[in-house]
């Protein structure tokens, strides 16, 4: 495995989103994209001459909190709003979330990539203090598992990497 050379930065994880017919980036209207692999473990037996229990990893079950502002301006945060007013069930959508920090081929605009999909857990469906705008927030929670690949930003293709 080549590592990059040079500082991560949080900002450069970019969140390309297909609610509807082609991937476009989550942008305006969203303030928060917190991820958490949330991982279910067992915790196992205790032996009598041992001082600590064993725990085991068991699996994940991924979501992220989402935060923003129902901004009209930007399809996805639109989308995000009208799904939690017009409290639709089962609303899910496509996720590439591409590291532009690290190039997999050099100049082809192709980075390193994770595919995801996500159902839409509403809390705030769009609401506020008077007079303050609009905000929108909840859960986005992973339906199956992530896949791993690459992506091209001018194509806006995924591409899954070969079964190893």
């Amino acid at each position: 495995m080549t590592l990059p050379n040079r500082e991560i930065k949080v900002e450069e994880n970019l969140h390309y989103v297909k609610f509807d017919k082609e991937y476009v980036l989550a942008n305006k209207g969203l303030t928060n994209w917190e991820q958490a692999l949330n991982p279910e473990t067992d915790e196992g037996v205790q032996y009598i001459a041992e001082t600590n229990k064993t725990s085991q990893l068991t699996g994940y079950a991924p979501s992220v909190s989402y935060e923003g502002r129902a901004y009209p301006g930007d399809d996805f945060a639109y989308w995000l709003y009208s799904v939690g007013k017009e409290q639709k069930i089962h609303a899910t959508f496509e996720e590439v979330e591409v590291e532009t920090w690290n190039e997999v081929t050099p100049g082809a605009g192709e980075y390193k990539a994770y595919h995801r999909t996500y159902e839409v857990q509403p809390d705030n469906p769009g609401s506020g203090e008077a007079g303050a705008k609009l905000t929108v927030s909840g859960t986005f929670a992973q339906q199956g598992d992530q896949e791993v690949g690459r992506y091209n930003i001018k194509s806006k293709t995924f591409t899954a990497d070969a079964a190893e």
